[in-house]
């Protein structure tokens, strides 16, 4: 292979291990200079949190031809296993994907495509119920209770046979839940009053909660529950079910129902008012530990988590709520009644009951990806308004700052637990009376919504990394009413002080002690700079090779 090919492989690799929140696979290399072991841990579906061993290898012709992979673990899904016969063949992969074979081959592979691009296309045929096809469109592949089991069981014996490649697992992901008040959602029988403390397993058995109203921002309400899933066994079918109509359609064949749910085996589906229902994997199963769960739904989310054997803290199912419950995500339903519908069927196996506890009037949330779920109305100006990047968000952007290695010795990092912020206006900006407008007029229509900015640049020097961001996303606002045009008009001009401003987000920090201010003094000169094409000696200056999009909130601080 010609060396320039080599470094980029290299370089590749390295991206794929630096990005292991996104990707969740880890390559190591082997004693042969083109071939690489790797481990990968789906985040959803029967394979959550699995390590899947595999083999790649790169051929002489990459990046004209497409890299060979080799999936050791049999998956059970058609496209994945079908020719897992050549795991010994360089020149053959077990999978059959279009972005296995270059373009002259009838494939997908495009010379610019990369290594990350290749596993995100493997982990996107795990992670969904229906896989791609060679031919024709893609396929569905449920899991089922049985296949399930089979899959745990292949998963381990791979493993136990491949685990002298990968000496050392990686630490899986996970983002801890933030725990708000919440009211107890209690359960009964359809058309029953009873409130009941444990939810039997018989035959097919369903349970409703009390009426709960969605998007209500004004006065808010936050319910939960916790429940107890240790008697669950693999006979047993277990669905959680929030939707308009209580304990009936629960897989959406009426036009008019709306619902979200998540069942044990980490199959999920959603379905808007008039649209068909769509199914998807989220998190893991649910019947493979001693798991509490949790599930807390508010004005805006509808999440699930569960509790961690090792910390007694509780995690977010799936890294992300099953649903947001904006009216973008489901449709306009405030003021309609909506119901949570547990779904127990036993196929076979045992009778039994899970247990309904006590969740101490308190609910668990993605507050990352919260809108309005824990702020109550307005009653004063903030101090300040900041747009915060959240977990996700910030661990892939230190991924790219990783792959630049800039500040890779700073001591203070962005980070899962730290997420990234920034301040867009304060009190101090402009004066008290065009404040109070501009968080009325400006900042209050956003307050629940996601904000999509654009990072273009990212600037270091020895103190600090910082990134550069397009501010045009940011100063979108809504327009006032038609007769307030004049004022709005006076508004912008305080407005545009505010948001005009350099947008820039402190990533790293050589230490603590660094002024708080010197990031944004230290990116609007370099930027300057920048533009005069020359940059002080201990500078740095990367202009992306295009932006990168990401998807943020505001913080009401104060």
């Amino acid at each position: 292979m010609a060396m320039q090919h080599l470094l980029r492989v290299h370089r590749e690799v390295q991206d794929v291990n630096d990005d292991f929140h996104s990707l969740r696979t880890v390559l190591r290399e082997t004693e042969h200079k083109s071939k690489w072991n790797f481990i990968m841990f789906p985040n959803d579906g029967a394979l959550s949190h699995l390590p899947l061993i595999g083999e790649l290898v790169i051929p002489e012709q990459y990046p004209r031809e497409p890299p060979v992979l080799h999936l050791f673990t049999r998956t059970l899904r058609g496209n994945v296993d079908v020719y897992h016969s050549y795991a010994n063949n360089d020149t053959r992969s077990t999978m059959c994907f279009d972005i296995l074979r270059a373009e002259a081959h009838g494939g997908t592979w495009k010379p610019e495509y990369t290594i990350s691009c290749l596993f995100a296309s493997l982990m996107q045929a795990l992670v969904t119920p229906k896989v791609p096809q060679d031919y024709g469109p893609d396929k569905p592949e449920f899991v089922t209770m049985a296949r399930l089991e089979a899959v745990k069981q292949s998963v381990e014996r791979t493993y136990h046979d491949h685990k002298d490649k990968i000496p050392h697992l990686p630490v899986i992901p996970t983002i801890p839940a933030v725990h708000i008040p919440a009211k107890a959602l209690t359960f009964t029988r359809l058309g029953k009053e009873e409130v009941l403390k444990s939810l039997d397993f018989q035959n097919e058995d369903k349970y409703i909660s009390q009426a709960i109203y969605l998007q209500d921002y004004d006065q808010p309400q936050f319910w939960s529950t916790v429940l107890d899933l240790r008697n669950l066994h693999p006979g047993v079918v277990f669905s959680a079910i929030l939707s308009n109509k209580p304990g009936a359609d629960l897989v959406g064949k009426k036009s008019d129902t709306i619902l979200l749910r998540n069942g044990v085996t980490g199959t999920a589906a959603k379905k808007r008012a008039n649209l068909p229902l769509v199914w998807f994997y989220h998190g893991k199963p649910l019947n493979d530990q001693n798991l509490s769960l949790s599930i807390t739904i508010t004005n805006d989310q509808f999440t699930m988590a569960y509790k961690d054997e090792n910390s007694d803290k509780f995690l977010v199912h799936g890294d992300t709520p099953i649903s947001k419950l904006g009216e973008a995500q489901i449709g306009d339903v405030k003021g309609i009644p909506f119901y949570l519908t547990i779904y127990l069927k036993r196929k076979s196996g045992d009778e039994g009951f899970i247990s309904v506890l006590d969740q101490k009037e308190m609910g668990y949330i993605h507050a990352n990806l919260t809108t309005l779920a824990v702020h109550q109305p307005l009653t004063h100006s903030p101090k300040s308004i900041s747009l915060n990047l959240g977990s996700e968000q910030t661990a892939r952007l230190q991924g790219v700052i990783d792959f630049y290695a800039l500040g890779v010795d700073f001591k203070v990092q962005r980070s899962l637990m730290k997420p990234a912020t920034l301040t867009l206006i304060s009190a101090d900006d402009v004066p008290s009376d065009k404040y109070t407008r501009i968080i009325k007029n400006v900042y209050t229509p956003l307050r629940d919504k996601s904000i999509e900015v654009e990072v273009t640049a990212i600037a270091a020097d020895r103190h600090c990394v910082v990134l550069i961001l397009d501010n045009a996303l940011c100063s979108k606002k809504e327009t006032a009413k038609q007769e307030e045009e004049e004022e709005e008009k006076e508004n912008d001009k305080g407005a545009h002080v505010a948001m005009n401003k350099l947008l820039c987000v402190t990533m790293r920090l050589r230490e603590e002690s660094i002024n708080a201010d010197y990031p944004a003094t230290f990116a609007q000169r370099i930027i300057e700079e920048h533009a005069k094409d020359w940059v002080n000696v201990g500078d740095t200056y990367v202009q992306l090779p295009q932006p990168i999009k990401i998807t943020c909130y505001l913080d009401f601080d104060g």
